[in-house]
């Protein structure tokens, strides 16, 4: 058997026999496999519940154009002022629209100002889109309204002639005569915000996964640190190196943090590129853990270091929000950080794949040529 099988073998056996191994075996993937059952399904497909409040009589034709619009984004209740009140209160919807009685008149006479009470609470987030889909259907409602006053004024048709006109004021536009627009997000990839509203949650469990298998990293640069520095080593190192000598011990250490990340990954239904994308991913922390492993002064510093590691892991990568779209000056940050790379790669980009391997690749050789000096 060979020296790196049977480094191998025995850090692989080293790392089984530790209880740390078996909580992210064992935790990571049924924590994923639970969130991914035992979520409700209206809450992954519909996070933004809106109420709204119908006037007795006359708000039938917003209502219609409103479900038209309701969906995987945001869903629309039809509900009663009080039930409306209480469940905004209760932070179960976002926020709720409350019509007033007159509204149809008001529609009539194109008396827009103040047409709606807006309810939110504490927890409100996204009323504001809200407000702008509400926009979109009243301008709906009242168009043909609005192109009769037009055309009224600017003598284009005379009142005797409206009857014949009207009809074609209510025509639906066919999709050669509409302007159409093809949303894209900010990286520019399509934009369909009925499937990225199902994909979050998976997107979500990728980016968490990426991040506990970072601390990982950190925790087995640590544990290579100070194998390094026992006296086995010390006497072995000159003989084999002390590449040679991390290596097989890495591999060990990695190959349960890929077992369990990719089970992870397959039970919160995450996109079939994640698993794989694993590999680079967990080759350049890998390579980073080989690197800091190197210096004492660098590897006893990341205790105190580990407990940040998740914020800066949040708050510098798409896993929750973008950033940079708010402060560009994040910008360089948040695209080459590792995790936005594997997020990246998840989404099919395979020069980001790439990029993180070479990443792998390029503190391999730095460990060597300390070897070599």
């Amino acid at each position: 058997m060979s020296f790196f099988a049977a480094a191998f073998a025995s850090g692989l056996r080293a790392r089984l026999a530790h209880w740390r191994t078996w909580v992210l075996l064992l935790l990571l993937p049924l924590t994923a496999f639970g969130a991914a059952r035992l979520l409700p399904p209206e809450e992954v497909s519909a996070p933004v519940q809106v109420g709204v409040v119908l006037p007795e009589e006359g708000g039938e034709l917003f209502w219609e154009k409103l479900q038209a619009r309701s969906g995987l984004a945001v869903t629309f209740h039809k509900a009663g002022l009080a039930q409306a009140r209480r469940q905004v209160g209760l932070g179960r919807w976002d926020c709720a629209l409350v019509l007033p009685e007159d509204f149809y008149r008001r529609l009539e006479a194109l008396d827009t100002g103040e047409l709606f009470t807006l309810l939110i609470g504490p927890g409100s987030a996204v009323y504001p889109l809200v407000r702008e889909t509400v926009a979109a259907c009243v301008a709906e409602c009242v168009s043909p309204a609005m192109a009769e006053e037009y055309l009224l004024d600017s003598g284009i048709t005379a009142r005797d002639d409206l009857p014949t006109v009207r009809p074609r004021l209510r025509e639906v536009l066919g999709d050669q005569d509409r302007v159409l627009l093809a949303l894209e997000t900010a990286d520019g990839r399509p934009l369909d915000p009925l499937t990225l509203a199902g994909r979050g949650v998976s997107d979500l469990a990728a980016g968490l996964t990426a991040i506990l298998l970072l601390i990982w990293a950190l925790f087995t640069a640590m544990d290579l640190g100070r194998w390094l520095d026992s006296p086995f080593a010390r006497r072995l190192a000159p003989l084999q190196g002390t590449t040679a000598l991390l290596l097989p011990r890495l591999a060990g250490a990695l190959l349960p943090a890929l077992c369990a990340g990719g089970l992870a990954l397959l039970a919160a239904g995450a996109p079939a590129p994640c698993v794989p994308a694993l590999i680079p991913y967990l080759l350049f922390w890998g390579g980073a853990a080989l690197a800091l492993a190197r210096f004492p002064g660098v590897w006893t510093a990341l205790p105190v270091l580990t407990p940040f590691v998740p914020a800066a892991g949040l708050l510098l990568s798409p896993v929750l929000l973008d950033l940079s779209l708010l402060f560009p000056a994040l910008g360089p940050a948040v695209r080459w950080n590792p995790v936005t790379l594997y997020l990246r790669t998840c989404g099919g980009s395979l020069g980001d794949g790439a990029l993180l391997a070479a990443g792998g690749g390029v503190l391999l050789l730095f460990s060597l040529m300390l070897d070599r000096k």
